[in-house]
């Protein structure tokens, strides 16, 4: 794999081509927003763990994110019935909502 492009450089990208914030990105990948501005401005290059998250996020391949000449779109996600449920009716909620239901489920994912 050949890196053709910075972390950075693809992650302005898609938060411009998103319409979203730094603020947005950290409250969906819960990465604090002095460590997202240095990313976003390629002063720090972030562990893979990061890199997923942000890249989970954004639906995109995170070694794609990272730089490398690969497929942009990772490999489609398999889905159990209620899954798709949850997702059909997350998706219909404001961002407001969305974010409120994300610290929902974290609050109960570390109980």
């Amino acid at each position: 794999m050949e890196k053709v492009d910075t972390f950075a450089n693809r992650l302005k990208s898609l938060l411009e081509e998103r319409n979203m914030t730094m603020a947005d990105l950290c409250k969906l990948t819960a990465i604090d927003k002095g460590l997202m501005w240095h990313y976003v401005h390629g002063d720090k290059f972030p562990r893979i763990g990061n890199i997923r998250r942000i890249a989970s996020v954004l639906y995109v391949n995170p070694e794609w994110l990272e730089g490398f000449d690969v497929d942009r779109t990772p490999e489609p996600v398999q889905l159990s019935a209620l899954e798709n449920d949850m997702l059909l009716s997350f998706r219909s909620c404001t961002a407001e909502e969305k974010f409120a239901i994300l610290e929902f489920i974290k609050s109960k994912a570390r109980n």
